[in-house]
């Protein structure tokens, strides 16, 4: 079936929600209609005119992308004759919808710290530098004794009773419910204007806020109750932290130089900039994709013997060899563009599961803006 472009974005945000992101970044639709139908999507690490071309080529009505066009630019007009000002025109001209998920997919699990980190050999793998921590609610509701089994999987099922590894987390405890239906009403126990008494459960879990909608929706279409009776309550606890970077083990020590070997293979450099003690034995690796740095130093209080990232400067390098923090320049791109093809993946999951007709098409265009030569 066809296939609104508002739709396939609320299936990627929640794989990458929009709060997860930083308060500076810019995620999200940057340009288009959400209530477009969309029939062909192309998936690439930036909005730049070579893309742009591309999705015009191919016919794309969809532009999903890690990178944001608009970020730090301030836009007072929109002239073909500037950069930033032709793509926009040109995306427009050509009904072409552009959408990023940015920082939010760097936090999100899954997201692009993750995927580095599988591909850099980790196990054991923890977040680097928590930014957000989910907030709880508790969900209490009344319910007839013979009709708890199945609340509490229609709950559960729709995401309630998570406690860390756990799930299906509830309590229940017996007592006695009364009411009186009154005019009107279709009560699943009594008669209208009688008083009832009621062999009831009180059924307790706790849930993400995100999901507190859809948990609440369950319920009430699961209970026997035309009215079903319940409260909800905020909580002191925090659940599933969110963090941006990474830091794990790996199975096996081996020194900087052969873990750097490693890793230009399995990001497909030509090269790799490397700063610190080649003999030094490495076993826990910290990273941030993209431009991490600032975290250099967080990845060496948490006992890492190297680090990875993008965009390295030279001071930057003094300070990580003063800190006797091994560091590996994985560049910008190739930390990042290796989350296209889970994008890719995920949205064709997604056409799969909801009966998208809808045609997801990997970039070809490669965005590395560095060359070597030797």
């Amino acid at each position: 079936m066809a296939v609104l472009c508002g739709e396939i974005i609320k299936q990627i945000e929640t794989f990458a929600p929009k709060y997860l992101a930083e308060q500076w970044d810019n995620v999200g639709l940057t340009v288009g209609d959400k209530n477009k139908q969309v029939k062909k999507v192309l998936v690439a690490l930036d909005v730049i005119p070579p893309v742009i071309e591309e999705a015009i080529h191919i016919g794309a009505d969809l532009i999903v992308t890690h990178h944001p066009m608009i970020l730090f630019q301030k836009i007072k007009n929109i002239q073909a004759d500037t950069s930033l000002g032709k793509k926009i025109y040109d995306l427009i001209k050509n009904d072409i919808s552009a959408y990023c998920a940015h920082t939010n997919l760097d936090i999100a699990f899954g997201g692009t710290n993750d995927v580095l980190a599988k591909l850099a050999g980790l196990e054991n793998i923890e977040i680097l530098e928590q930014t957000d921590a989910e907030e709880l609610k508790k969900i209490v509701v009344y319910v007839p004794k013979e009709h708890q089994q199945t609340l509490r999987k229609a709950m559960c099922d729709a995401g309630a009773g998570f406690i860390g590894n756990y799930s299906n987390c509830t309590f229940s405890s017996e007592g006695v419910g009364t009411f009186l239906p009154l005019e009107g009403t279709k009560p699943y126990l009594g008669k209208q204007g009688v008083l009832e008494q009621a062999q009831e459960v009180r059924l307790e879990t706790i849930v993400p806020n995100s999901l507190l909608h859809t948990v609440l929706e369950a319920m009430k279409k699961a209970h026997p109750y035309e009215e079903p009776a319940y409260d909800i309550y905020t909580v002191e606890q925090k659940g599933k932290r969110y963090g941006i970077g990474r830091i794990g083990t790996l199975k096996e020590s081996m020194t900087f130089e052969q873990y750097s070997i490693f890793l230009k293979k399995q990001l497909a450099l030509d090269s790799i900039r490397i700063v610190g003690e080649r003999n030094k034995n490495i076993k826990t690796v910290a990273l941030c994709t993209g431009s991490g740095v600032e975290f250099m130093e967080q990845a060496h209080k948490m006992g890492a013997d190297a680090y990875l990232t993008g965009d390295i400067k030279f001071h930057e390098a003094q300070r990580a060899i003063e800190m006797g923090l091994c560091v590996a320049d994985v560049t910008h791109y190739a930390s990042e563009v290796i989350v296209v093809p889970i994008l890719k993946q995920f949205l064709e999951q997604k056409s799969k599961q909801y009966h998208w007709d809808i045609e997801v098409i990997q970039s070809s265009v490669n965005g590395q803006v560095f060359e070597h030569i030797s």
